[in-house]
């Protein structure tokens, strides 16, 4: 059937509040359904029905239980491969996305034909801000791996969802487990009455299985950015494997290594023994990362232990810890290149890698965990960007002036001769807890020097210095909230970027300075522009600049706009116009944004109404509106206007100041 026609008019769209209603706060979500005329385009292009396709034959034949469409939100099959778990639209809304939809959640029986509703769940609108908080309704269905029966696992908060409410016999949520039944030889299907299968104090964030049958259950809190991992066994034991706060990327234990299982295609654990499994991480430490292979040894109740099976290689420079290397030994081999993990293959004893340098690309390598470590190269790739060559990169460490430890990548041009040059700074700030998390050192300087689309390494080519990713940490320890010193924190963060590069390296003209971001990147932008004369130009890319249009939360902060009225505010750089037109030097500022940007908070809007601010003091600046783009920029035609755009922004810094 073809699309319901565009009416001349829907009449008037009406959504309501009643008296006696729970709280419902909600993000600033985009595309959401407005009208009736909406709600019958949603449902004629997403109602389907399931085929069933015989392997042998070909024959296609619709399952029963889909006859006449549903609209499915997820579909999964059981291990034995009889039934579907499947999860279907049944109400819409207008103020939450799709996957937030009414909805039933139902087992069916592909042989027998017949379904059993486990869980009718309603439009879930009713979540508290907080990152602590969830749905109050059951949630993450999934089917059981391990049991030779169907087993429909679930998650549901003991709490009601609000961090605020006291936990339930110490648990904010709890894992329950319903048993699939039917009678001999199929009909009659039913469920059993949920069992609890696990409690949690903290919010429950994930649960996988091993191929040996553990199950690995992991829960959070938010408010402190701390983890747990616990180990449970087939007969209910428990113990924990780890707590720790997330934000410690040079202590982090990695996560468990997965592959899909060759007898049911499922995402599962390794586990080659009963009492071990694979950690592998991306090996973060004062050198830069060195991603590793740890085998993780349960055996002891009273602790486990870690054997490093394999780690990128060393660099050159540097001092190493032993207990952190392959073997637990100092390698005799030093080498300035990134190794990468791809997978561990079937006989757990060959591994393919990836390996690069900053002069050659990424190229893939079979090799052994054994001492022996032959290797075979697999692919041998090319340079895919020869304007490129030449160029140097560095990944930098300085100092913020209240201590904090910041690092930056260092592009540097091809032939570079020593003489302070224009500079592009490119950033994203980042909330922390923990000082020193925040000061540790992220990625690799040995990394192969490559751009996308959106990268400002491109510059380097044409004769720039660029700073990228230079660390703009938010830092709130203990009680004290990130956002509540956003803009000294960032003001402070990008000073010392320029000190550093200036004073320290002299390789920029502090005269000649550019700033720019994507996203939180350009709503950086702008308070720099706004506080500070340290840049001549700016570049924001589908950026947010009025708070109060985003006044449910944004980013990483949870407290709503009348929870935190001051920090909103502050937070606006279209409140601060004014001071942005009164800096020592007014530096212009480009904005670029998608049409149809589909990001939370990130509406076209933000960037047309900051526009007009700019327009009202005098501020040297330009609007690109790109037509049909969504949050990231996807079409040939958009993304080389994109760079035209922001090639010409800089080309007046490309002179000296006389």
């Amino acid at each position: 059937s073809s699309a319901p026609a565009e009416p001349a008019s829907t009449g008037p769209s009406v959504q309501e509040v009643t008296k006696g209603a729970r709280k419902a706060p909600g993000r600033t979500y985009q595309d959401l359904l407005r009208n009736v005329h909406d709600e019958d385009k949603l449902r004629h292009y997403t109602t389907t029905e399931l085929l069933c396709v015989d392997t042998t034959s070909l024959a296609v034949s619709s399952v029963v239980q889909s006859e006449g469409g549903k609209i499915f939100q997820s579909i999964s099959s059981s291990p034995c491969g009889r039934h579907l778990l499947v999860q279907s639209t049944t109400k819409f809304s207008y103020s939450v996305p799709i996957r937030r939809f009414g909805k039933d959640v139902e087992i069916w029986d592909l042989q027998s034909s017949e379904s059993v509703l486990l869980e009718s769940v309603p439009v879930d609108d009713e979540v508290p801000l907080s990152y602590d908080a969830c749905s109050r309704h059951p949630r993450s269905f999934k089917f059981h791996p391990g049991r030779d029966s169907t087993t429909v696992l679930y998650v549901k908060a003991r709490d009601g969802g609000d961090p605020e409410t006291d936990p339930v016999d110490g648990e904010r949520d709890a894992v329950y487990a319903r048993e699939i039944l039917s009678e001999k030889g199929g009909g009659n299907l039913t469920a059993s009455e949920p069992v609890k299968f696990a409690g949690l104090e903290w919010r429950y964030s994930r649960l996988d299985f091993t191929d040996r049958g553990l199950c690995v259950l992991e829960e959070y809190r938010w408010k402190d950015r701390m983890e747990r991992k616990w180990l449970l066994h087939p007969d209910g034991k428990r113990r924990m494997l780890w707590e720790r706060t997330w934000e410690d990327r040079y202590n982090s234990p990695g996560e468990f290594l997965s592959r899909r299982c060759r007898k049911t295609g499922r995402q599962l654990i390794v586990q080659p023994t009963e009492t071990s499994m694979y950690l592998e991480g991306a090996g973060a430490s004062e050198l830069g990362d060195r991603p590793f292979l740890d085998l993780l040894d349960f055996t002891s109740e009273e602790k486990t232990t870690t054997t490093r099976l394999w780690r990128c290689a060393a660099p050159v420079e540097g001092d190493l810890d032993a207990s952190k290397e392959a073997g637990g030994k100092i390698p005799t081999e030093r080498k300035d290149v990134y190794e990468d993990l791809i997978c561990l293959l079937y006989d757990n004893e060959t591994i393919m890698i990836s390996r690069e340098c900053k002069t050659t690309p990424r190229n893939y390598h079979l090799t052994k965990l054994s001492e022996s470590r032959d290797e075979v190269q697999i692919t041998s790739f090319e340079h895919p960007q020869p304007d490129l060559l030449g160029v140097t990169k560095e990944l930098v460490q300085y100092k913020r002036d209240d201590g904090v430890d910041l690092t930056a990548n260092l592009y540097l041009p091809s032939n570079y001769d020593g003489t302070p040059r224009p500079t592009l700074f490119w950033a994203y700030p980042r909330e922390f807890k923990n000082a020193k998390a925040a000061g540790q050192v992220k990625g690799s300087k040995h990394r192969f020097v490559s751009a996308h689309w959106a990268s400002p390494v491109h510059w380097a080519a044409k004769g720039w210095v660029v700073m990228d990713d230079f660390s703009l940490p938010v830092v709130g320890e203990g009680d004290a909230l990130p956002n509540d010193t956003f803009v000294e924190q960032i003001i402070a963060g990008a000073t010392a970027a320029v000190n550093y590069v200036s004073n320290e390296r002299k390789v920029t003209d502090p005269d000649r300075c550019a700033v720019g971001g994507h996203s939180y990147g350009s709503f950086m932008t702008a308070h720099l522009l706004s506080h500070t004369s340290l840049f001549a130009a700016g570049i924001g890319r589908s950026g947010a600049f009025n708070r109060t249009l985003t006044p449910m939360g944004f980013q990483s902060e949870d407290r709503s706009l009348w929870e935190a009225t001051d920090t909103y505010i502050t937070m606006s750089p279209l409140i601060h116009a004014e001071k942005y037109s009164k800096q020592d030097r007014v530096g212009r500022m480009l904005l670029i944004h998608g049409e149809a940007d589909e990001n939370s908070g990130t509406f076209c809007m933000q960037s047309e109404r900051y526009f007009a601010a700019l327009r009202a003091f005098g501020i040297e600046s330009r609007l690109v509106l790109l037509p049909l783009e969504r949050h990231s920029y996807r079409a040939r035609e958009s993304i080389l206007h994109m760079a035209h755009e922001m090639e010409e922004w800089l080309r007046v810094l490309e002179d000296p100041v006389e």
